[in-house]
């Protein structure tokens, strides 16, 4: 288990540079852009954590 979140992990810190910067490459070298779709990640993450986090607690009642 250690190994796959290790993995994961590492994957996310290569990945998530890499598509800020081809991004702001796309968007005619615009950083602002890239670093918009950078926050879009954790925003993803936060609202994913709500949700099974609702979930859990419906399917105990």
């Amino acid at each position: 288990m250690f190994a796959l979140l290790a993995m994961a992990g590492d994957m996310g810190g290569a990945l998530g540079p890499a598509i800020v910067g081809n991004i702001s490459q796309n968007a005619g070298d615009n950083i602002q852009k890239g670093l918009f779709a950078g926050c879009v990640f954790p925003a993803v993450l936060v609202i994913s954590i709500l949700f099974f986090k609702k979930l859990s607690v419906s399917s105990r009642t």
